[in-house]
């Protein structure tokens, strides 16, 4: 018997403008707070779209596409005017125009911007503000996208530090979105607010149970060569505990597309702080781009590798597994419907296993077996929804969302979800969960979720992963056990370490004092006490080798010994070969960097509720220009 039921379709009109704060750093662009100083901003009209024949398609295969790309070539040095400034700064802006667009989404390569520029998007006639965005935007690769500015004008402006003209990026995409107030507007309904009142936020009593699950779930913008989408994913744990940023999600939010991984969007937090849904937005924080592991269309899951760029001071939950396959009596999910803040689901009754195939309304057809068939007790899905996790009474995953059967009203609603369990085996590791979610080979049935101690992130200020960081465990002033970095800068956690004490950690890299150290750093010290080229607070405290918290000619002179090899090391007193810092400081005056603590590579935590080990970044001492190995 084949039955036919509707696919959850990921569809997005809109989404906010609030991204990372690791990737931006506020404030407000010359345009809009000092208007007067800047010459007007030239206009670039682009053509749209050809928005009829897009919706004729649509008619014909529904489709979860909302807007359309348009290829451009825009840098500094082929449109827009720069304004230069009393003090020196170059002020470079560009107006960007699509008549007739609900919104514009603008893309970026060979983004990478000097020390001291800022770059704004900007809306000229809402005042909404992406930015600014800096050199410490992080990214693993050169590509950026700042999602979805309203209307249909942007400007872009770009402030240059004196003197410098280097070309920060190229914008070789605009997102068009192209579907309007027409009878579908219900349907075309998204981002915050648009959910349904079926649903209760993650802050309501009938959440209390599920708080940690909120730091495992997120909301997915995905970007594709077609288009974008809303779906809703979950972190989940493996053998190894060692807290890598493994994504679970839904198939169909990329099938029949050309999926753009690295510019993947995946926000976390998007939640009310309380039961009342918020008048106001509320912040959150992003981690973009990503790796696909593994996927299968039949049981619709997808695993992601989240990049870790964006990730410093973040607080994540890595939910547990079951694979056994059996049927839970109660569940919940939390998702993002239609893009809107988090929100939960829930089901008192025995989930059942589907034993009929589905034809989904994309012409997608899958087997008997592979779905569990959930009623909900409590809210109901929507668009957007899919990806989203199907947690047991242990608070495991056993499945994620792959779409209902046309019944979404209030409660009572028919949902089915891929079953994990379907997933572990496959023909290769591309198809199925065993090698990544049990990279150990211990082969459990179940996995419960990790706890406050995950595994931390040893990266240089370049996001390059550090090995063979050595760190002593100390609980207590009592010694747990030394473990190290890998060559993916992770660190792992020693096993049956305590979750609540006074945790002491020393770091140390074995290595020569002499790596990455050359004439050359030597050079970019002289430039930077000079005043014609300065240096990032890391390096600044990389080269302050005689531990003055100051960069002064005698840092030089030490360094300079160990050049010329008439001493091993810089000397007494000095700093470490290697110096740690915890990722989530940052520098009020990135010129000042210097810490009132000491820079000894010991930290100190409470163990308290709550506590998440941060991520650590790695500088090697001397090494001006970040050449030194971190292997």
């Amino acid at each position: 018997m084949t039955n036919r039921y509707l696919l959850s379709i990921i569809i997005l009109l809109f989404t906010n403008s609030i991204l990372s704060a690791q990737m931006q750093s506020g404030g407000l662009p010359l345009g809009l707070s000092q208007p007067e100083l800047l010459l007007p901003a030239p206009l670039l009209s682009v053509a749209g779209p050809d928005v009829a024949a897009l919706r004729k398609a649509d008619e014909r295969n529904p489709s979860n596409r909302f807007a359309a790309p348009v290829e451009v070539d825009v840098d500094i040095n082929s449109h827009g005017n720069w304004t230069l400034l009393d003090d020196g700064t170059q002020v470079w802006q560009l107006r960007l125009r699509v008549p007739e667009a609900q919104g514009l989404l603008l893309f970026y390569e060979d983004f990478n911007l000097p020390l001291g520029a800022k770059m704004f998007v900007y809306s000229p006639s809402t005042n909404q503000v992406m930015g600014a965005y800096t050199g410490q935007t992080r990214h693993r690769t050169d590509r950026l996208f700042t999602g979805i500015i309203y209307g249909e004008e942007v400007i872009v402006e770009y402030q240059a530090p004196a003197d410098n003209f280097t070309v920060p990026f190229h914008i070789w995409r605009v997102d068009v979105v192209y579907k309007d107030d027409g009878p579908d507007k219900d349907l075309l309904n998204f981002g915050f607010g648009s959910s349904s009142d079926c649903h209760d936020n993650v802050a309501c009593p009938e959440a209390d149970e599920w708080q940690n699950e909120r730091n495992a779930a997120a909301r997915i913008i995905v970007v594709v060569e077609e288009g974008s989408g809303y779906c809703t994913g979950t972190l989940v744990n493996n053998t190894a505990q060692d807290g890598r940023l493994l994504f679970l999600s839904a198939f169909h939010c990329m099938d029949t597309y050309t999926p753009i991984y690295d510019l993947w969007r995946f926000d976390f937090y998007y939640a009310s702080s309380d039961c009342e849904n918020p008048a106001e937005e509320p912040e959150f924080r992003s981690v973009l781009g990503c790796d696909s592991l593994a996927g299968r269309r039949a049981m619709d899951f997808l695993l992601l590798d989240l990049y870790t760029e964006t990730t410093i001071g973040m607080e994540f939950h890595f939910a547990g597994w079951d694979r056994s396959g059996v049927a839970p009596d109660s569940s919940a999910i939390i998702h993002h419907p239609r893009g809107d803040i988090q929100k939960i689901g829930q089901a008192n009754t025995t989930a059942t296993i589907f034993p009929n195939q589905i034809t989904w309304s994309n012409g997608v057809v899958t087997p008997p077996n592979h779905h569990y068939r959930v009623t909900y007790t409590n809210g109901t899905t929507e668009v957007g929804s899919s990806g989203g996790a199907l947690l047991d009474k242990h608070h495991r995953i056993v499945g994620q969302l792959h779409g209902d059967a046309g019944t979404t009203t209030c409660d009572g609603t028919i949902a089915y979800f891929g079953r994990l369990s379907m997933a572990w085996e496959g023909p290769d590791m591309g198809s199925r969960l065993k090698e990544w979610l049990d990279p150990l080979g211990l082969l459990p049935m179940q996995l419960d979720a990790l706890g406050g101690l995950r595994s931390a992130l040893v990266t240089t200020d370049d996001n390059e992963p550090v090995a063979n960081v050595g760190v002593d465990f100390y609980v207590d002033d009592q010694f747990i056990a030394t473990t190290y970095t890998g060559t993916d800068g992770r660190l792992a956690i020693p096993q049956d370490m305590p979750t609540s004490g006074n945790l002491r950690m020393e770091f140390a890299k074995e290595g020569s004092y002499s790596n990455g150290v050359t004439i050359t750093d030597l050079i970019k010290m002289q430039k930077h006490i000079l005043g014609t080229e300065l240096m990032s607070s890391y390096k600044l405290l990389a080269c302050d080798v005689n531990n003055s918290n100051s960069l002064t000619t005698l840092d030089m002179i030490r360094i300079r010994k160990l050049i010329l090899t008439l001493t091993p090391d810089f000397g007494s007193g000095s700093v470490a070969s290697w110096q740690f810092f915890s990722a989530d400081h940052t520098f009020p005056d990135p010129l000042n960097p210097w810490f009132p603590a000491p820079r000894n590579n010991i930290f100190n935590f409470n163990m308290e509720t709550g506590f998440r080990l941060p991520d650590f970044i790695a500088v090697k001492s001397g090494d001006a220009n970040g050449n030194a190995s971190v292997d």
